[in-house]
């Protein structure tokens, strides 16, 4: 057995095993239960000796799983390569599955997992198996022309983000721990210079600051006095106090704006909305505070004599979002950046927005924030009263944005029914008209895919097109590419290519790290807040406010204006000192690149679940899988079948696969690049949420996965033609568990015949009469009641066959 070094011993301490293996102790003991006359090391050698292909092979591959998932396994590092063991056992893993390897040589340590040995007995047997069974080299030889799909080419590894729920009511208790979990990994704070990025380039911001700030000082009753602040600041800072101050110090310096500039707006002002549901999203949702349109108006309609007094909000009218707590030391926790991240997922949900700004209130302390497809940023916190020019500024600034400052897509342009976006095709300009949006994406750190129907405004016909905007990783091959080509190639079933392109903003190419923040965000402050932090306030404004993070919202740099007053020099000088107090802290984890790109194909359609009939939903299943296989024979994978990539026409006689952000060409011998992938969690494949690498036969899965899915939610249309789902708690958790929780589920609810047929008499009385067809279908993608073992291209005609055989014996 391997003898440990020193830093392999320090690693398994720090990571002890203790209960992370008994999920698979208890599943082999039930399997394989001991008798009088064998024990656990009998029944492994038995079973390795009777089965070595079979059962030993399906246990042993849960056992490797379950090592690789293992803390220990991502610090213990590499006997082969650069990098963790757990890459090492990723390797064996593939190799096994794609019986590459022989089930005997994991016997050894099976025993030793069974009989609970210690962790450095284990550890050390797992170092002797991946090294012992690493492949030899082989001569160079051509790459074979149908390349297996299970090899162990490294993976871009699964992520997951809120924009992925399936049929839930998204309450808070289910949302705030996953949109987390979506930022937390990109969350920036404290950073200097944050502010004058933000606001340097909003048009005659900084001498409005200096005036309207020294006006708040004069008179007989001054709004603010030095030393002692804001004179009607609430000391208690409850709620509903803060946000009558507020109101009424905004009124008090508009006034001025409008006196002093002739850039004053009347369709900003204070959101006040304590208690109130917003409109606009198929969830509940309040916020606090916030900027939106003058008087309750949204921008499509701000320009109306419509009385909208009595109108409730609406979630597209917010511009800037808030969130207020009473307690100046919930800043330095979780609570009030996660209340304020909800909104402003809500905002991108509504609108067509590269990024959302906000601000958090906490006591007398305000931190400002930006929020885009990177992940979040924060500016240092400091103390309204302590530094009103400051907070003068940032509400002033707030106020006096254009659209495309607050971050709104310069590139969707005209008034609500009328918008559109330009091309350039062939080397012409094409002006698409859209006319209705089909999809938005409701997340924060995602791709933020939305799609419009539209039609070339020079076609009489107006020939339907679909326009796709998303933010891709920048590592990750653009997917115009592969429609283009695919559609070339004759591939069938799938949206059909008409145009891509890479979106530009003021001639630049639009990303996040570079047009959207211009490198400068990312550049300084740490990545969590202190969790131990005094209680004695932190530096003011004047100690870290001035200057500016971002070129985020910035309009082409000859209209960037620098602020020259001397309180800027002030700031200045104090974010220098700011700087020395992150010099401690923990290494920021590297941010990434994301790149707006647009899409054009020429297939409009509806999903699969809102087909008027059950025979429909089969008729796009039928079409969307012989898509699938057609792309396979092209040469490429698709690896996100969902609900909502399986289109239907729209005479529901056929159907089609969409979005191909995660295709790959399966020539491709090496991952992306990109830091993670994320697709539907609960649609995916049992084995692609243990981490195998990538089939065909998982994307077949995710078919069985998603017609199960709509059995169980679909309940048909009601009198007025709309489709109607039920929520199902039991399936609603599906979207909040860990991969390998949601691929235990799956496997208890299908590796068991009985417990299988309880499930499906679960099934919608609409969706009953396709009990028989799942069932049968139950047989062919879980042969004998277990996961496939290998790849089997004839399960293409054998699914097909059974929703054949389904849609003849429908009655609808």
């Amino acid at each position: 057995m391997a003898e440990l070094s020193q830093d392999e011993l320090e690693a398994i301490r720090s990571h002890p095993l203790e209960k992370g293996l008994n999920h698979f102790r208890t599943t082999f003991k039930t399997r394989y239960p001991k008798s009088e006359s064998a024990n656990l090391t009998e029944i492994v050698d038995r079973l390795i000796s009777e089965a070595p292909d079979g059962g030993a092979r399906d246990i042993i591959l849960d056992l490797i799983l379950a090592l690789q998932s293992q803390p220990a396994a991502r610090v213990i590092p590499s006997q082969i390569r650069t990098g963790p063991l757990s890459g090492d056992i990723a390797t064996f893993y593939g190799r096994l599955s794609s019986n590459q390897e022989h089930s005997k040589y994991v016997a050894p340590l099976l025993k030793l997992v069974l009989n609970e040995a210690k962790d450095t007995d284990i550890w050390a047997a797992v170092l002797d198996l991946v090294v012992r069974t690493r492949p030899t080299p082989q001569p160079t030889t051509p790459p074979p022309s149908h390349p297996s799909f299970t090899s162990s080419f490294p993976q871009t590894p699964w992520s997951f983000n809120t924009g992925g729920f399936e049929d839930t009511s998204e309450y808070r208790k289910y949302i705030d721990n996953p949109l987390r979990e979506e930022l937390l990994p990109s969350l920036r704070i404290d950073i200097p210079d944050f502010v004058d990025a933000v606001f340097g380039c909003v048009l005659q911001l900084e001498q409005l600051t200096e005036t309207i700030f020294r006006l708040c000082q004069e008179g007989d009753t001054p709004l603010y006095n030095k030393g002692s602040g804001w004179s009607k600041w609430p000391s208690k800072a409850k709620e509903g106090d803060v946000l009558n101050w507020l109101q009424e110090l905004m009124n008090r310096l508009t006034v001025w704006v409008r006196e002093y500039s002739t850039r004053a707006t009347d369709f900003r002002q204070i959101y006040r909305g304590p208690g109130i549901y917003l409109d606009g999203t198929p969830i509940k949702r309040k916020m606090d505070v916030g900027f939106t349109a003058g008087n309750g108006q949204s921008r499509a309609d701000s320009n109306t004599n419509e009385n909208t007094s009595t109108r409730k909000p609406n979630w597209s009218e917010i511009l800037v979002t808030g969130e207020l707590k009473s307690n100046p030391d919930q800043d330095r926790y979780e609570k009030a950046w996660v209340d304020l991240a909800t909104y402003a997922r809500e905002v991108f949900r509504t609108q067509d927005r590269r990024f959302v700004l906000g601000f958090t209130i906490c006591g007398s302390r305000i931190r400002l924030w930006h929020f885009d497809r990177s992940g979040a940023c924060g500016s240092s916190s400091f103390d309204i009263n302590q530094d009103g020019l400051a907070f003068t500024r940032a509400m002033l600034g707030y106020y006096l944005m254009t659209d495309e400052q607050l971050g709104l897509d310069p590139t969707v342009q005209g008034p609500e029914g009328k918008r559109y976006i330009e091309i350039t095709r062939d080397s012409q300009v094409e002006r698409l008209i859209l006319t209705k949006s089909i999809k938005k994406q409701a997340a924060i750190v995602a791709r933020g895919t939305t799609c419009w129907r539209a039609y070339r405004d020079t076609d009489k016909t107006k020939k339907p097109l679909i326009v796709k905007d998303s933010w891709q990783y920048e590592e990750r091959p653009e997917e115009g590419l592969l429609i283009e080509e695919a559609t070339n190639r004759g591939v069938e079933n799938i949206a059909r290519y008409y145009h891509h392109e890479t979106v530009r903003v003021h001639g630049e190419i639009d990303d996040t790290l570079g047009n959207i923040r211009r490198g400068m965000m990312e550049a300084c402050g740490r990545t969590s807040f202190r969790q131990n932090a005094p209680k004695k306030p932190g530096p003011t404004a004047s100690d870290s406010q001035g200057a500016a993070v971002t070129g985020q919202m910035q309009p082409p740099p000859l209209l960037r204006k620098r602020s020259s007053s001397s309180a800027q020099l002030e700031l200045q000088s104090s974010a220098k000192r700011s700087r020395s107090n992150f010099q401690s802290q923990e290494p920021e984890k590297p941010l990434h690149n994301r790149i707006h790109r647009r899409v054009v194909t020429q297939d409009p359609g509806k999903h699969i679940d809102d087909a008027s009939s059950l025979k429909g939903i089969i008729n796009g299943f039928l079409g969307a899988i012989h898509g699938h296989e057609s792309l396979l024979k092209f040469g490429a994978l698709h690896r996100d079948i969902s609900i909502g990539n399986i289109m239907l026409t729209e005479n529901e006689d056929d159907g089609f696969l969409i979005d191909f952000d995660l295709s790959i060409k399966t020539s491709d011998d090496h991952a992306s690049g990109a830091p993670s992938k994320t697709g539907t969690k609960v649609f995916m494949a049992i084995g692609a949420l243990r981490g195998e690498p990538h089939s065909f036969m998982h994307d077949l899965e995710s078919f069985f996965w998603v017609l199960f899915w709509i059995c169980i939610h679909y309940e048909g249309r009601d009198k007025e033609g709309k489709v109607k789902r039920r929520k199902v708690p039991q399936y609603e958790k599906w979207n909040y568990a860990s991969t390998m929780e949601l691929s235990d589920l799956k496997t208890a609810l299908v590796f068991e015949e009985e417990r299988f047929n309880e499930a499906v008499a679960g099934f919608t009385l609409y969706c009953e009469s396709l009990i028989p067809c799942i069932q049968e279908l139950w047989k062919y993608v879980f042969p004998n009641g277990r996961r496939w073992l290998g790849e089997n291209k004839k399960l293409y005609s054998q699914i097909q066959g059974v929703l054949d055989k389904a849609r003849g014996e429908l009655k609808l």
